[in-house]
């Protein structure tokens, strides 16, 4: 009768890591998952036959033969956190507890130090505790320990709800996992029948919805195909306008001639030949947007995989180069944008290309009001429309400074610009997430960003980055540091 539940448990993890497999593939997150399945499989499958067992020789064995899954199984739990949080820099500890686990397995098999035979109970046989036994125990209260903090730490630096949601579940797995360390009771002589096979066949149950559910590596990789995908035929369609540039001006005085000499009829609509001339621009300009949509799409996908190791010292003037090289200006608008002398000095610890992007939204929300401004007739259309970008050095942090005269953001509409997909603009329009995107960069290079506004006079965007070396950065690449996170609408330096 005991033995019912090991053996129903066993099949149930066997479900569980196939469903997985099947539904998600081999990742890098199924095969850790898949890893933990097939442990508890083993484990408990040798369990139901344990509890039977007559046989003292024979129990000896089944004793061992399970134990030994059960020293992978903490590790193969931090292993999928590992993956979930995107933590790549647990990678030596990670190797070092599978370490640990060969090493006590390579000890359990030849000797009797970490199970010492085994007990019997009213349930049946159940293995005893050796010397090194705590060795493990400590194992998995430490590798549960550190999972809790990394799933926290990921929650804290993430802001879309349903990875939120996702890391919760699986704090909750990770909760009733802990209850599952009950059983160890059991190895030191307290009689009561195991009952943490249950506790963890809801964890890796939640888990297994979790991963189906949520499809945790399923944003990052249909992003990258997207991306890959989409970026080829916009090579190619860049390639083709300006092909037709080169080309056009010719077939163009060719056709003039053709039509002056009575060669031909001029089929062309008034207006259409001087149109024409422009045809390969706005292809080129509309295929760079596109293009940038796609890279900040695909950047904002990974942002919460950034790497703080990999930050580098980046110049904010060459920062605000590229990105005034790059955007696809409209006739006339690159006039618009005016660059207060910048220190080529002046330095942030982070992402140059994130940045790029960010004065990439910036750009476009302002020419847009600018524009929409100046197609309002209002009194304010009179003047012409500016663009002012600066920045300068301000207690450790680079912070720059991003203006325009256009209309100004209402009292009402002000605290929820950096919302997701809050927009004030007709549909077709803007999608509610540049903005957005823009506090996600802010928040993971450990800066800020904020907005004021005045009607009819200036809009101003704050961005604040650490400094290299700065008090700030270093707490950013701190593990055990906390470095402050601002959000719209709070206080922040300067």
């Amino acid at each position: 009768m005991y033995s019912i539940l090991p053996a129903f448990v066993s099949a149930l993890f066997l479900g569980f890591g196939v469903y997985v497999l099947l539904t998600e593939g081999v990742t890098r997150l199924s095969l850790p998952f898949a890893a933990m399945c097939g442990t508890t499989f083993v484990w408990q499958g040798t369990w139901a036959f344990l509890f039977q067992i007559s046989e003292p020789d024979l129990a000896a064995a089944f004793v061992k033969f399970g134990y030994l899954f059960i020293l992978f199984l903490p590790t193969t739990f931090y292993h999928f956190v590992i993956e979930v949080t995107t933590r790549r820099s647990e990678r030596p500890l990670l190797f070092a507890s599978y370490g640990l686990s060969i090493v006590l397995a390579m000890v359990l098999l030849v000797s009797n130090e970490v199970v010492s035979g085994y007990g019997s109970f009213f349930f049946g046989k159940y293995p005893r505790a050796g010397l090194l036994h705590p060795v493990h125990v400590a194992q998995t209260v430490l590798l549960a320990l550190r999972s809790a903090w990394l799933l926290l730490a990921a929650r804290r630096r993430t802001h879309a709800r349903d990875r939120r949601k996702l890391l919760d579940l699986c704090l909750l797995s990770l909760c009733l996992y802990g209850l599952a360390a009950s059983d160890y009771a059991v190895n030191y002589g307290i009689a009561f029948y195991p009952v943490g096979a249950i506790f963890i066949a809801v964890s890796l149950g939640i888990l297994a919805v979790t991963i189906v559910r949520y499809g945790l590596m399923r944003p990052y990789l249909l992003a990258a195909t997207v991306a890959h995908e989409v970026a080829t035929p916009l090579a190619a369609i860049g390639m083709h306008a300006e092909e037709i540039g080169n080309v056009l001006p010719e077939l163009m005085r060719g056709y003039q001639l053709a039509v002056q000499h009575q060669l031909c009829v001029d089929g062309l609509y008034p207006g259409q030949s001087e149109r024409l001339s422009s045809l390969a621009s706005s292809i080129q300009r509309q295929v760079d947007s596109t293009s940038t949509v796609v890279e900040m799409s695909l950047a904002s996908f990974t942002l919460d995989r950034l790497d703080r190791r990999t930050f580098e010292a980046c110049s904010i003037r060459s920062c605000v180069n590229a990105a005034l090289e790059r955007f696809p200006f409209r006739s006339g608008e690159r006039e618009l944008v005016k660059v207060l002398p910048i220190d080529p000095q002046l330095k942030f610890s982070g992402s140059d290309s994130l940045i790029v992007f960010v004065l990439f939204n910036l750009l476009k929300n302002a020419l847009f009001a600018i524009h929409a401004s100046h197609s309002s007739h209002s009194s304010h259309s009179s003047g012409s429309g500016r663009v002012e970008i600066g920045a300068t050095n301000e207690d450790g942090y680079c912070v720059l400074r991003f203006s325009d005269n256009g209309p100004g953001i209402g009292p009402d509409v002000l605290p929820h610009i950096f919302e997701p997909f809050y927009s004030t603009k007709s549909h077709g329009k803007g999608a509610g997430m540049g903005l957005a995107f823009c506090q996600r960069v802010a928040l993971a290079l450990g800066g800020a960003i904020a907005c004021e506004s005045e009607a009819n006079v200036a809009t101003t965007f704050t961005l604040h980055l650490p400094e290299p070396g700065s008090a700030a950065d270093r707490a950013l690449h701190d593990p055990a540091g906390k470095p402050r996170r601002w959000a719209a609408g709070q206080d922040y330096p300067g």
